[in-house]
């Protein structure tokens, strides 16, 4: 078996074959494909990309985080995050407030407007994850869940 990757306009994101048994090729091309339906999903309803979701429902779990914690929290880094929360402040999507414990440190709390986007994305992913996984049975979808949580959530080794 062999998989291809393709853009939400039907463009290839990879142009390769690739080998089934090879894992970093088939997360890779998983990866590809799951971005670019999500990244579309996101822009249909006024976001840029994945990352601006990924962002407000971090902020929409209504805990405080600085904007380390956040970069931290989403897998982007810390310049690519103000870039991100400097475009969800523009929409008015994300206020930033002083820490009072210390005023160099700022904490982006989601607005109103904020979190009615995120409740809309969300369902917008729902849907993109309901084509991705079509005609695969539940309890194998929850077995990769499963274990890409376990991958996920491991401490890289030696530290």
């Amino acid at each position: 078996m062999a998989v291809r990757a393709t853009e939400d306009n039907g463009e290839r994101v990879c142009s390769t074959l690739f080998p089934s048994a090879d894992l970093s090729f088939l997360l890779h091309a998983a990866c590809a494909r799951v971005s670019a339906e999500i990244d579309g999903a996101a822009r249909e309803i006024g976001l840029t990309d994945a990352r601006d979701w990924f962002v407000l429902a971090v902020l929409d779990g209504g805990e405080k985080h600085t904007q380390l914690e956040l970069s931290r929290m989403v897998c982007v880094d810390k310049t690519t995050l103000i870039s991100v929360i400097d475009r969800l402040e523009q929409r008015g999507f994300v206020q930033r407030t002083i820490d009072p414990a210390d005023r160099r440190v700022r904490i982006p709390r989601i607005t109103a407007a904020g979190r009615r986007v995120c409740a809309k994305f969300a369902a917008a992913r729902d849907e993109v994850e309901s084509r991705v996984f079509d005609g695969i049975e539940p309890g194998r979808r929850a077995l990769l869940l499963e274990l890409l949580g376990q991958v996920a959530e491991r401490e890289p080794a030696g530290v």
